[in-house]
C-alpha cells in the first residue's frame, strides 16, 4: 500500500492575542495558509485561552471558498467548573459557547479540509456575545499542519 508524504508545519503564538467586545471572527495571527485546488490539509490546534465572566467563546476553521470535504472536532475544557464543551462538524461552522465563567480553558481541535479551488484556510476566534471582557489566546498555542 502506498502512502502520501505530507509536508508538516508547526506554528506557535509568540505572544498573547486578545479581542474585546468583538463577535466577528478574527484570524489568529500566523494561523492562515494558502491551499491549492484539490490539496488536502490536516490540522491540529492546541492551547489555552481565557474568557471574562461573560462573553463566551467562538472559534472557526474557515476556507474562503466552499471545500470539497471538511471535518472538524472541537473540545474546550473549563478549568474552574470543570466543564467540557465539544462539537463534531462535517461542514464549516462556528464552535461556540456562551460560557459565563471567568477562567482558563484548554482547547484541542483538529480536522481536515480538501480545497475545491485555490483558497485561504484560517483558524479564527471571537467572543460569542459582545461584552467588555476579553477573550485571550495564550502565548504558546500551537497549530500543526500537514498538507498533501
Amino acid at each position: 500500500m502506498a502512502f502520501t508524504q505530507g509536508i508538516p508545519t508547526i506554528n506557535s503564538l509568540a505572544a498573547d492575542l486578545a479581542t474585546n467586545t468583538d463577535i466577528v471572527l478574527n484570524d489568529i495571527t500566523g494561523f492562515t495558509f494558502n491551499l491549492g485546488a484539490g490539496k488536502k490539509l490536516k490540522w491540529e490546534l492546541r492551547g489555552v485561552f481565557t474568557t471574562g465572566a461573560t462573553g463566551g467563546f467562538r472559534f472557526a476553521a474557515n476556507s474562503t471558498t466552499a471545500p470539497t470535504t471538511y471535518n472538524a472536532e472541537w473540545q474546550a475544557v473549563d478549568e474552574t467548573t470543570p466543564a467540557t464543551f465539544q462539537d463534531a462538524q462535517i461542514a464549516q461552522a462556528d464552535f461556540t459557547n456562551a460560557s459565563a465563567v471567568a477562567t482558563n480553558y484548554n482547547l484541542i481541535a483538529r480536522g481536515e479540509i480538501t480545497a475545491n479551488t485555490a483558497t485561504v484556510f484560517s483558524l479564527q476566534f471571537a467572543q460569542n456575545n459582545s461584552t467588555a471582557n476579553n477573550i485571550t489566546l495564550r502565548a504558546g498555542m500551537t497549530l500543526e499542519l500537514w498538507q498533501f
